[in-house]
């Protein structure tokens, strides 16, 4: 966690990220998994990623959605 406070005094981070990266770490590093440590490195990755692309999804409908809106708006 220190180390994490001193990333983010370093970059400049707002503290409500500080915040988060501590949530992020204590959520990693408390819960153990009982299979492999591989495997559960892939499964972790695949939630991630899977979690980036919904994220990636979702922006890329809301940003269309206000496109439309603003159109609609200004004719």
């Amino acid at each position: 966690m220190f180390v994490l406070g001193l990333i983010s005094l370093v970059f400049r981070l707002e503290k409500v990220g500080y915040s988060y990266v501590g949530m992020t770490l204590a959520i990693i590093v408390l819960i153990s998994r009982p299979e492999a440590p591989w495997i559960a490195a892939m499964h972790r990755f695949g939630e991630v990623s899977l979690g980036i692309l919904v994220a990636l999804a979702v922006v890329v409908v809301w940003r269309e959605e206000q496109h439309l809106r603003g159109k609609t708006i200004a004719e």
